[in-house]
């Protein structure tokens, strides 16, 4: 069954635009506005979260006519029990009378067991209960008789009319009134100001100067950052936010509480300032952040003044607070202290409002801004007196829930109950109770010594930091022998064995050795020596394998240019590393530009000749650079990292051991020296006295060939980028070979690891950017295998951190971080870019460096690194942040998809599109829209709307850059983007029709494009309501409010209105494939009278034909069906005219 959410039109059996007897209708007030838009969007389980109850345990005699006479004066008395909220969202109707129905349900003859039980079953289906906002009623009152002189009374309402204040207010007039009438006199209490008065004054109130300095000074709060409260959770969070809640409550020792109170007296503080900074530096702690986002409901009848009011008026503050590790409770408390009461002072401005203002990032699976809220509740009895029935107060749990966590303080000072309200889909029971234990230690420790300063405890910081090293014991230690001197040995060792074979030429390793020292000393007497830079642009060949030994004995470093490479990019890495030579080819001679003293090889062949062949007595140290190799910048220009011996030797040395490589080993070299994976290609061999098979530039580029060498030569171990793998696969290796394969470079999928398990002999999937030495991850991939970047190599560490530079916990995404061996010594000439990527490592004693890859990541249960694409390719689309691996890989998922990319796109100005390239097993010109749709069919179902791509384009081959990576600059812009101009596509269909004339209204616009998206054109939420509300009085059927964020477009949501076997308006015109340059074609239905067997033949014919069906009029059981050949005929002319 379908993920894909489904949405029933379901006959609406009142008309709830018919004017009902209402005392006054008044606006909503905009914490009101913002509940009910979230009960709307949200559905039923949102609206549940707003669900408020207590109970009452009554001891004693009760009255139960006292208490229905008490009821129905309450409700009379206050106006926020009388209220339903108008279809639209736009009013309150507050009615004259609400009857109310006190149910008793007597349970007096049951076991106590069975008694406990009906009550545990009637709060929990209380908390499942959906409150009718429009109908009402918004409030509901329950007894349960448990014994002769046992009660046990439940008042529950929505949190739209009530909040914790009113609660209060209620039982404390339900208790007088109760009394009154017990004791048979009249009641007598104070007029109580109503929720139309307060509401009116809130309109006024946002007109006033006060008003604008309230919001300015939220504005001001969050001027220089938003922070995001980050929880580390026990699960994945959800794409979409869910609500599922439980409450577990936990007694604070009283003693405690006293100490704390008085901790906080002495500092000038409340008890509730004390409490709410002690939960906010536990936050800060448990988060690992120095600046965090707590709510803090704020109770609008203190700040208007008006004390008896009841409904809701409560606005959520968000309270950012920092916190330095070198800080005290009294410090903190002393900064907070004015900060909070500056905030309340300035409570009167709703969080929705503050939103809007805000440049705040939505993510469809997180409350925006206060994931997490402290709330008090303190003394909610207090004044509550029923005539001879002492009583207990119980806040009841909800089943659902808004918050990440809620966290509210109930009882008193001396009996305080810390009530945590978490989401399920996120947080464990065990883990709550850690946090609860957490969080009262730290109380204990504030008592003990306020003036101690509050470092966060060590498993805090290291809680979320698994074993990220590689714990094989075979692992090797850091090498004290520098890359000349161990190349050199092996050489020598394996003197009489082929070193290199290139294009027929071969070379010994004892002879590759005397050429490499003839060389070196040549080098030497030039100048060539150790702080100097070397430019190497050189053909392949054996002659350039010796160059680079050359350069490395001398103690220089070379910088790798590819002679293929734009001759200004050469220029300007030459000028920016300020090389002292340019070694080059004699056909190079004069082609750049630069200060560098250009050396000739062929004529330093000659020369090096008459040069001795012993080693050259130079000591080369592990901190001596190697290589400068330039990638690409952010900037436009390259950048030169600087890799050093003991980075590269480490990496060589790791790979040596693991995946491994012996002496009887063929490797194969095919990457341009300019990829930094052509070090390890290149060397790999020469320390283990294996042979190097380097294959020509041409070679390197066709399949054909490629594959003839690799079988021709035996070869046994290759590595390249997954496009480099696709082309020998579809250049013909399809029978197995004894090749073991690193795959590297980019993400490898699982159709392409499928298709080497069936050719090679071993395949491994290899991880690590430029800047950590070529490879700082692998894993072995067996058939059925998970596909993840495995884990570090020797003299590694790989960190998932979050923004603030702090672990996640297994299975969230963070950015990965690699310190250890491999970590280059940063960018030539640039400091600033350096310091920004090359960061301390605060995990390690002693301090190193650690590499922030750009890279996104997440750690398994088994510890391996599971990697999820690059954070910059993040991209922001309408206000949603979205990761476009994740799109990718629902594709590659996918039967018949190769590859996949997504890239956001603005080919039109002002119209930003998600864009997926695909690459296909097999397709012909036919069957490319049928795949089409199909994907967007699959897409669909998977992901939001939101992250749907609106153009998927099928692509032959992806173009790459020079290193064999997808380049996705040079994508094609897709041809549909260009091929209709959607503005001027008005509505085909009655159905479509009615809802662009709706949306026309509500939009204030003379005409919309069916393929405009909604909140593209300046809908947002409110204004889907009144969408909702007119296509419901229209048609009679109820749409979700939801619905519209699956179909955004006059099109889309014509189609769910259309697709209703219930719907009063059932075209037999139906547009099957609209678009398209050809002449149309009209297929009339057969005897099931309907065409929707007609899709699939569509979805088969040319993409530039469009197709439409005629069905049968009558097929909605309303219209009445034409019966004469003659009538078909003329209605479906009509239709099509």
């Amino acid at each position: 069954m379908s993920n894909q959410a489904a949405y029933y039109l379901e006959p609406v059996d009142f008309d709830p635009f018919a004017e009902s007897a209402a005392e006054q209708r008044i606006p909503l007030s905009k914490p009101q506005e913002e509940i009910w838009l979230a009960c709307m969007l949200g559905g039923a389980d949102a609206s549940r979260c707003y669900n408020e109850s207590v109970s009452l345990k009554l001891s004693g005699q009760l009255d139960e006519e006292a208490l229905r006479l008490a009821l129905h004066d309450l409700v009379h008395r206050h106006e926020s029990l009388r209220c339903t909220f108008e279809p639209n969202g736009l009013e309150i109707l507050i009615h004259q009378n609400q009857d109310v129905n006190l149910i008793i349900n007597d349970v007096s003859f049951l076991a106590e067991n069975q008694k406990q039980e009906s009550l545990d079953h009637f709060l929990q289906a209380e908390a499942l209960k959906t409150y009718d906002l429009q109908n009402g009623p918004l409030f509901s009152t329950y007894l349960f008789k448990l014994a002769a002189e046992e009660y046990h009374f439940t008042f529950s309402a929505h949190h739209i009319v009530s909040d914790g204040w009113s609660l209060g207010i209620l039982l404390q007039d339900l208790s007088k009134l109760y009394s009154a009438y017990q004791q048979n006199t009249k009641p007598m209490l104070p007029v109580v100001p109503q929720l139309s008065d307060y509401v009116q004054e809130q309109l006024q109130f946002a007109q006033t100067d006060k008003y604008r300095e309230t919001q300015q000074f939220w504005l001001d709060h969050f001027q220089h950052k938003i922070p995001e409260t980050l929880l580390p959770t026990d699960f994945e969070r959800p794409a979409m936010r869910t609500y599922n809640s439980r409450r577990d409550d936990f007694k604070l020792d009283p003693q405690l509480s006293f100490a704390l109170k008085k901790t906080g007296a002495k500092a000038g503080c409340s008890f509730v300032v004390t409490l709410l900074s002690a939960f906010e530096i536990w936050l800060h702690q448990r988060t690992n952040q120095s600046e965090i986002i707590l709510g803090l409901p704020a109770a609008g009848q203190a700040a208007s003044g008006y004390y008896g009011l009841t409904g809701h008026c409560v606005n959520l503050l968000p309270l950012k607070s920092t916190f330095k590790s070198n800080t005290t409770f009294n410090q903190y408390l002393k900064q907070r202290k004015p900060e909070v009461l500056d905030a309340l002072e300035h409570q009167q401005f709703s969080l929705g409002s503050m939103l809007k203002l805000l440049p705040v990032k939505r993510n469809l699976s997180r409350v925006p801004l206060v994931p997490v809220v402290f709330n008090v509740d303190l003394n909610m009895d207090e004044g509550v007196k029923f005539a001879g029935l002492p009583h207990q107060l119980f806040y009841n749990p909800r089943a659902f829930e808004t918050f990440e966590i809620f966290l509210n303080a109930s009882g008193s000072e001396q009996d305080l109950t810390l009530e945590w309200s978490y989401n399920t889909q996120l947080f464990t029971p065990e883990t709550i109770r850690k946090m609860m234990a957490g969080f009262e230690e730290l109380v204990r420790k504030i008592i003990r010594n306020p003036d101690s300063i509050l470092n966060e405890t060590p498993e805090l910081r290291t809680q979320n930091l698994p074993q990220q090293k590689n714990t094989d014991k075979n692992s090797i230690a850091i090498s004290d022998q520098q890359l000349p001197e161990i190349i050199s040995q092996n050489l020598k060792k394996h003197a009489v064995k082929t070193a290199i074979r290139f294009n027929g030429a071969t070379i010994s390793q004892g002879d590759l050795l005397l050429k490499a020292n003839q060389m070196a000393s040549l080098l030497l007497q030039k100048g060539v020596c150790q702080g100097v830079l070397v430019g190497v642009c050189l053909d392949r060949s054996i002659e350039m394998v010796i160059s680079l030994l050359a350069i490395l004995k001398t103690g220089a470093a070379y910088i790798p240019l590819d002679p293929n490479y734009p001759q200004e990019r050469i220029n300007y890495m030459l000028r920016d590393s300020s090389a002292g030579f340019l070694l080059i080819n004699q056909k190079y001679r004069g082609r750049f530009t630069s200060s560098a003293e250009e050396l000739v090889l062929e004529k330093v062949l000659t020369e090096a000749e008459n040069h001795p062949k012993e080693n050259p007595e130079i000591n080369v140290s592990g901190t001596d650079m190697a290589y400068v190799l330039y990638t690409s910048g952010s900037t436009g220009k390259p950048k030169g990292v600087q890799i050093q011996h003991q980075n590269l030797v480490n990496l060589l040395k790791s790979i040596q051991n693991w995946p491994g490589i012996t002496a009887s080993d063929k490797m194969l070299a095919l990457t341009t020296i300019s990829f930094d994976i052509a070090a390890l290609e290149l060397f790999l061999p020469l320390i283990s006295g294996a042979e190097l098979i380097l294959a020509d530039a041409e070679t390197a580029k066709n399949g054909q060939r490629l594959l003839e060498l690799i079988k021709s030569e035996k070869v046994s171990l290759i590595q390249a980028t997954p496009a480099t793998f696709r082309l020998l696969l579809e250049s013909g290796w399809k029978t197995p070979l004894p090749t073991r394969v690193f795959c590297c470079g980019e993400a490898l999928q699982p159709d392409l690891a499928n298709r080497l398990l069936a050719v090679c002999a071993g395949l491994y999937n290899m991880y690590g950017p430029t800047e950590t030495t070529i490879y700082s991850t692998g894993k072995q991939i067996l058939s059925n295998n998970l596909i993840t970047i495995g884990l570090p190599i020797d003299n590694t560490q790989v960190y998932i951190l979050d923004e603030q530079y702090q672990p996640v916990r297994n299975g969230e995404t963070g950015e990965i971080f690699i310190a250890g061996a491999g970590v280059a010594l940063g960018y030539l000439n640039q400091p600033e870019l350096t310091a920004a990527r090359f960061t301390d490592d605060p995990f390690t004693a002693p301090p190193g460096k650690m590499y922030r890859t750009g890279d996104l990541g997440r750690f398994l249960a088994d510890q391996e690194i599971e990697y999820l694409g690059r954070a910059d390719h993040q991209v922001k689309l309408r206000g949603y942040r979205i990761e476009p691996g994740e799109i990718e890989a629902v594709l590659q998922k996918q039967e018949n998809v190769s590859q996949a990319v997504v890239v956001l796109r603005e080919d039109q100005p002002g119209n930003p599109q998600l864009v997926a390239y695909i690459k296909a097993f097999e397709r012909t010109e036919n069957d490319e829209q049928f795949i089409i749709n199909y994907l967007k069919t699959a897409l669909k179902e998977a992901l939001p709307a939101f992250m749907v791509p609106a153009q998927i384009v099928m692509l032959e081959q992806f173009p790459l850059t020079p290193n064999q990576k997808i380049d996705r600059k040079a994508l094609p812009k897709p041809a549909n983007l260009s091929a209709e101009n959607p503005e001027n596509t008005g509505p085909r269909t009655s159905v479509e029709k009615l809802v662009s004339d709706i949306w026309c209204e509500v939009l204030g616009r003379k005409s919309i494009s069916i393929y405009d998206n909604f909140f593209e054109i300046g809908g947002h939420s409110l204004l889907a309501v009144q969408i909702m509300a007119k296509i419901e009085k229209e048609t009679g059927k109820r749409v979700p409010l939801a619905a519209l964020f699956e179909a955004p477009t006059v099109e889309s949501l014509a189609l769910l209105l259309h697709m209703d076997g219930q719907s009063i308006t059932w075209d037999s015109l139906v547009p099957i494939k609209a678009k398209g340059s050809k002449t149309p074609l009209y297929i009339v239905h057969g005897a099931g009278l309907n065409v929707l067997l007609f899709n699939t033949l569509a979805m088969h014919m040319h993409s530039e034909q469009p197709v439409y069906g005629l069905q049968a009029k009558g097929l909605n059981g309303i219209d009445q069906p034409l019966d004469k050949l003659e009538d078909i005929a003329a209605h479906y002319v009509n239709e099509i005219l």
